[in-house]
């Protein structure tokens, strides 16, 4: 860490301790401070589970006298993790609700509690302490070199003394109920990184406790609590399904392949969901990507599922041509839901417009000439996409009545900018873009109906 003068040292600590003091002072916010006595990061995060993933909710840099602080505004009682970055080493779970004031102190190889802690936090700091031995030897592998020959005897004794670990541990029955969430697979993560970690022997079949060869996914996934209580959940899940493949002495060529096929096994949707769009983020190709979507987008139920996996596609969008075009998918004026991929074999002419636009109404004479040229060659489809406002919804459906516009016209609304605008990356509309038989830009930016070049270009590729 940079050097500082002793009156700069002095400002910095005096404006931590009035920070976390004015929060603590306020009754509106949860403070988290102490001391960090091991090998100092720069700084320290607060994070919390959000989707299966751990989520930044605050940070502190350390002070040259170890300390750090952290203030939060808890709406309710929830586990949330501290540390240096993301990763299971250096990194602490405590259970924080809006008013309590943690203080900790890291040490060695554990933490302890300062002060007047929470009786929640208390509970947790026993909990870690408990499990700590097992933790050491599972996470900080490169500190202990541990094997299953020393770690399975200790994971059963501890598995054994848990019989006897008392529940109702505290009068917040929130957090009672939630506490044994937490152990059940705080427990399961140290388990499982465990045998996927660095090792200089490993277990064969024979060699796993019951404990591993028992654990069936289905029980372990009927809710979404492995997500919500472990920052591993995700990965557990695809851990404990690729294990016990390796247990049953089954082939494995492609190990997310073999996790993919075993996805039904999964007991939760929402589960599964998160695992297709975990996967997703390992295609490279808009191709690949849309073929791993065509078999697995059955399983996003959830609005924000949805819309990472967007993200994802949009990250491997060109939208130049010769690539794959993105498929989109907007109502007609009956309200039936239309997709491009429906034309796929066809040559779509797809015009991207607004009622509100006037460079886009000056071309429909001339695009509704071109319709009837073509109408009856069954081959070629002229597709219309609305980007007025959803509120424009009736004004765009009697504009359709009044200029008696044909072919196929969908209606994006506030959609628009996801499902059309970023994929194809429009500035401006009107914009027109060909797409050939098989599915891929012919023209990203393809001549207007009024160009003389229009003609010449779908002859050329019909």
């Amino acid at each position: 860490m940079k050097k500082i003068s002793v009156l700069a040292l002095f400002g910095l600590a005096l404006f931590a301790f009035a920070a976390c003091n004015s929060v603590r002072n306020s009754g509106e916010l949860t403070t988290v401070s102490g001391k960090w006595n091991r090998s100092i990061p720069e700084k320290l995060y607060l994070y919390k589970i959000v989707n299966g993933s751990l989520a930044e909710i605050a940070s502190s840099s350390i002070y040259e006298d170890s300390t750090f602080c952290f203030a939060t505004r808890p709406s309710k009682g929830d586990f949330y993790y501290i540390g240096p970055g993301k990763l299971s080493a250096d990194r602490y779970a405590f259970y924080l609700k809006p008013g309590d004031n943690l203080n900790f102190t890291v040490t060695a190889n554990s933490y302890t509690l300062n002060g007047n802690n929470s009786p929640e936090n208390r509970e947790v700091a026993k909990w870690h302490d408990f499990i700590q031995p097992l933790e050491w030897k599972a996470v900080y592998f490169d500190k202990e070199n541990s094997t299953y020959v020393d770690f399975f005897p200790l994971l059963e004794e501890k598995l054994k003394a848990l019989e006897d670990y008392p529940k109702n541990v505290t009068a917040n029955r929130d957090f009672n109920q939630a506490f044994e969430e937490y152990k059940k697979f705080n427990l399961l993560d140290i388990a499982i990184h465990f045998i996927y970690t660095p090792r200089t022997a490993h277990p064969e079949g024979e060699d796993f406790p019951a404990y591993y060869r028992n654990m069936d996914i289905s029980a372990l996934t009927q809710t979404t609590a492995i997500m919500k209580y472990s920052p591993a959940g995700i990965n557990n899940i695809e851990n404990i399904i690729f294990n016990r493949l390796r247990l049953e002495n089954q082939k494995i060529t492609n190990p997310l392949d073999a996790i993919m096929e075993n996805i039904s096994k999964v007991a939760n949707d929402t589960l599964k969901g998160e695992m297709v769009v975990k996967f997703a983020a390992h295609k490279k190709t808009l191709a690949g990507f849309a073929e791993y979507r065509e078999q697995y987008g059955k399983y996003l139920v959830t609005k924000n599922q949805k819309t990472r996996m967007r993200e994802l596609e949009l990250a491997l969008n060109d939208a130049k041509d010769g690539s794959p075009a993105m498929d989109f998918k907007f109502a007609d004026k009956d309200g039936k839901q239309v997709a491009l991929s429906d034309f796929k074999g066809k040559l779509v002419y797809i015009d991207i417009w607004a009622t509100w636009c006037g460079p886009c109404k000056q071309e429909l004479p001339h695009l509704k000439k071109l319709e009837e040229e073509y109408r009856n060659n069954k081959n070629i489809v002229f597709l219309s996409v609305s980007t007025d406002a959803s509120k424009d919804h009736q004004k765009w459906k009697d504009y359709l009545a009044k200029e008696d516009l044909k072919g196929v016209q969908l209606f994006a609304g506030d959609d628009a900018r996801d499902g059309i605008i970023k994929p194809y990356k429009v500035s401006g509309i009107p914009r027109f873009v060909l797409v050939g038989k098989d599915g891929t830009i012919l023209s990203s930016d393809a001549p207007r109906p009024s160009s003389p070049e229009i003609r010449p270009l779908l002859k050329a590729n019909l």
